[in-house]
Formats: structure tokens, C-alpha cells, sequence
């Protein structure tokens, strides 16, 4: 498995615990920015969601995803310690079944296989997504670093995702766009061919928040060149499946 993606998704693990670690109980009430839920149900997700990434890391995604399985769920527990100790059994055992198999090995999840690789960056997106929503709870202001690329690279990679989940035809070929994107470090990470004649500029941080539906596209830095690009902005999402 790639070691620098899940020293990274690690890292965003590390990151999100840190945080929540020694709140005091009424903490764990706080509304969060998703309706209904509050900062325990933010981490009791992750908790979930990582049980089923195990299932599908040892091939049983056929208990997961409909017809055969269903998502697997859990009442909420009252008591935030649980809810902490929980999450952090869930992702350690979903981590060392990434971390025993090929970054090429296919894991089933959602409308279809893609690579371990793909995966682990799916799982560090979603680790970093709702713990941008923790962040916002708790009014701290999150430290973005150059592990956002992997947000960004799914962003990108899952745009075909995006439009066909949602029932829109793309206005052009998705091969006409050119992301360039200013890393937090100040690089520049650039998708699609030099030579495409729309693109979308900004920094990195906030495509990430765009794409993970955390920022709307008119409250960001990003500046759309044609109608490709305008559309993306109001589809993205880093999503490789319905349950990512």
C-alpha cells in the first residue's frame, strides 16, 4: 500500500482526535453545520462509516450496498467517551486492512471497484470533511496543510461521478478543463491539459471545501473560465460512490 497516503490519512486522523479528545461532555452537544446533528453524531458517523469500510476492505461489500446488504448503523451512544473509543476502533481496523493489501487491489464500494489506493483517499477525505464540520462546531479555525492534495485529486478524478449522480450532462468535455490550484505550502497543483481552453484557478483549500460541499462556490477564491467550469463549481463533489 502507499505508505505517504496513509501516513497522510493518519495524520488526518491524529488531527480530528486531537481535537475532540478532552472536550467536556456538553461539547459533545454542540449543533454541528449538518442538520440535526450534533458534534457526537459528526464522530458516531465516522464510526459508522468506517465499519463499513472494513466490510468492504475484506470483501463483503454485498452487506453493505443494496440489494443484499444495507449501511451498517447504530444507535448513537449517550455516553461521548464511548462514542470517541468507538471511531477510534473502527478506523485502526479499517486502516490495518488498507494497510495489508496492494495499493492496486480492487475494494467494491458503491456503484463500483476501484483501487485501494483510491480508497484510502476516499476514507482521508471523508476524515478531513467532517472533521472540517468539528472544527466549525467548536469555532476553531482548522491548520490547512499540502494533505489536502489527496481531497483535491478525488475532486477532480470524481467530476464524472458528479454530474452523472445528479442528472446533468456536462456542457463540454470534461477533457477541456484545467484545474490550477495554489497548495497551503504556496505550489502549484495543476489537473487537465495545459492546452484546455477552460479552467478553474484558486487555491486548493477551497476547491476542497467546494468539492466536499463545505463552502458554496460563490463564497470561494475560485474563478470560473467558461461554461465547463461554472458547471463543475456547481456540481463538484469528492465522492466516488453515494456512500463516501
Amino acid at each position: 500500500m502507499d505508505e505517504v497516503l496513509l501516513d497522510d490519512l493518519a495524520a488526518e486522523h491524529k488531527v480530528l482526535d486531537d481535537l475532540v479528545a478532552r472536550l467536556p461532555q456538553e461539547s459533545w452537544t454542540k449543533p454541528s453545520p449538518s442538520p440535526g446533528w450534533t458534534l457526537a453524531h459528526q464522530i458516531h458517523h465516522l464510526d459508522v462509516s468506517e465499519g463499513a469500510a472494513l466490510l468492504a476492505l475484506t470483501g463483503h461489500s454485498d452487506q453493505v450496498f443494496a440489494p443484499t446488504g444495507r449501511w451498517p448503523d447504530r444507535p448513537l451512544p449517550d455516553d461521548p467517551t464511548e462514542v470517541l473509543d468507538n471511531w477510534r476502533s473502527s478506523r485502526t481496523a479499517s486502516f490495518e486492512a488498507m494497510a495489508g493489501l496492494d495499493a492496486k487491489s480492487p475494494v467494491i464500494w458503491g456503484d463500483g471497484p476501484m483501487t485501494c489506493r483510491s480508497f484510502a483517499t476516499s476514507r482521508l477525505m471523508e476524515t478531513w470533511a467532517h472533521g472540517l464540520d468539528c472544527f466549525t462546531t467548536l469555532g476553531v479555525e482548522p491548520i490547512d496543510t499540502d494533505r489536502l492534495r489527496h481531497v483535491a485529486h478525488i475532486g477532480y478524478r470524481a467530476l464524472p461521478y458528479a454530474f452523472r449522480s445528479q442528472g446533468v450532462n456536462p456542457p463540454a468535455p470534461l477533457s477541456e478543463l484545467r484545474l490550477e490550484l495554489s497548495s497551503p505550502s504556496g505550489q502549484l497543483w495543476t489537473y487537465g491539459e495545459e492546452v484546455a481552453p477552460q479552467s478553474i484557478t484558486g487555491s486548493a483549500a477551497h476547491w476542497c471545501r467546494v468539492a466536499t460541499r463545505r463552502m458554496a462556490a460563490e463564497d470561494s477564491d475560485l474563478f470560473a473560465t467558461g461554461p465547463l467550469a461554472q458547471s463543475v463549481l456547481a456540481v463538484a463533489r469528492a465522492y466516488l460512490s453515494d456512500g463516501a
